[in-house]
């Protein structure tokens, strides 16, 4: 998806959307489907749960998007996929730009395409429906078990961009996907959907590795629908941004269907960093287990609300969130808002969360052993995040996550009081 413009059309406009469809065509997404999320976007408000806290400085509510190019120019971002090996090829799987995928893989697309996500009640994932420029369509054929990790990455540039990342999984399929998130400076907006729609007995680990400029803001909506005993474990790594909106919900909707979610993010300076996680237990025998670490230094602010959802036919659901944050400087600031809503018998649900600070105690302890204040203080805020990171696929991805938080310990004064 790439080529020339010589007038920007700029905000997210119908003006822009004719634009964007002259242009590059509708893609993968009908451009009746396009202009009626465009609709739905004008006309509904942004939900009150993410418009932030009273130490927030940012308000979507008062986004003014009239000056991105909502469209890719020749500058506009990158999209890059690993090549498939040709084993995995020759065991039918797919994984193909989002923009020609329902042209080349009609069946499989249309199967999977709007099965795990409704835009029409959230604002911004209609936004990102409408202008939707880039993507990655990944199938995965019933019976197929890939060993090598999927890559996907978006790179985003000088103009906004859209992402759609759709992954589907047939009948006791299993794979791992990584989606990298990169930018420059200059990049003022990502606004994307991914959709995970597993089978019956798939499985699928899912990580988001997510490092975008200071100066971009990233609104993300994820949600996932599971068939009997699928699994999914999804991980998130939010350490960069400006301002970072990542929500992600999953649907058990099949008999013993397991999702595991781990989440960490680190906000220094003036970032905020907003995280939403949901498990909707819709059906018997379904577990979940939330593992959350946080933490903020400088002016950074963050939130983390964690919900689990059991509805009346989750008998014998089985749900688990932990949320722990951290606090290393005196004005940075984090909530925590864990919730829990039960409406079947004979189930198991637990929610806990902490915000605090290093205690002397573990100072003391280091210096005990001949360990300087301020190693102890790093040693102790990186063994903080281990039991998040250590959940994370793939050695090298896990020890990238490490030295990203290291970087950030090391570039700040790290206080043990607030």
């Amino acid at each position: 998806m790439s080529g020339n413009t010589s007038v920007a059309v700029t905000g997210v406009t119908k003006s822009a959307l004719d634009a964007l469809i002259a242009q590059h065509g509708e893609g993968s997404i009908p451009a009746s489907l396009r202009y009626d999320a465009l609709a739905r976007y004008e006309e509904l408000p942004v939900r009150s749960s993410i418009r932030g806290g009273r130490t927030w400085k940012h308000d979507l509510a008062k986004l003014d998007l009239s000056g991105i190019v909502p469209f890719e120019t020749h500058a506009g971002a990158e999209l890059s996929l690993e090549t498939l090996s040709p084993a995995a090829r020759a065991k039918g799987v797919t994984i193909e730009r989002f923009s020609v995928a329902r042209e080349r893989h009609r069946v499989a697309f249309d199967a999977a395409f709007g099965s795990a996500i409704v835009t029409r009640d959230d604002k911004f994932a209609s936004l990102a429906l409408a202008f939707t420029n880039h993507g990655v369509f990944i199938d995965v054929p019933a019976g197929v078990a890939i060993d090598e990790p999927l890559l996907v990455g978006y790179e985003a540039r000088e103009t906004a961009i859209f992402p759609y990342t759709l992954v589907a999984l047939g009948a006791g399929a299993r794979a791992t996907v990584v989606e990298r998130l990169s930018g420059i400076a200059d990049a003022p907006l990502v606004c994307g959907i991914a959709e995970f729609v597993l089978a019956e007995r798939a499985h699928l680990t899912y990580s988001v590795d997510q490092r975008l400029s200071t100066q971009t803001r990233a609104i993300f909506t994820r949600r996932a629908v599971l068939g009997d005993d699928a699994q999914l474990d999804i991980s998130f790594a939010e350490l960069g941004g400006k301002h970072i909106v990542s929500r992600f919900r999953s649907a058990e909707t099949g008999r013993g269907s397991r999702t595991g979610v781990v989440a960490l993010f680190f906000s220094d300076g003036d970032q905020h960093i907003d995280i939403e996680t949901e498990t909707v237990h819709a059906a018997a025998n379904t577990r979940s287990e939330t593992i959350v670490r946080s933490a903020g230094t400088d002016r950074g602010q963050g939130r983390y609300l964690g919900n689990i959802k059991i509805l009346p036919d989750a008998h014998g659901a089985d749900a688990s969130l932990r949320d722990d944050a951290l606090l290393l400087s005196e004005k940075a600031h984090i909530d925590s808002v864990p919730a829990l809503e039960i409406a079947a018998n004979d189930v198991k649900a637990f929610h806990g969360a902490t915000v605090g600070a290093i205690s002397e105690d573990e100072i003391f302890y280091a210096q005990s052993r001949g360990i300087a204040r301020a190693d102890a203080e790093r040693m102790i805020a990186l063994g903080f995040f281990e039991p998040a990171v250590s959940r994370f696929p793939i050695g090298e991805l896990r020890d990238e996550i490490r030295t990203a938080l290291e970087n950030k310990i090391a570039s700040k004064a790290v206080l043990h009081s607030v």
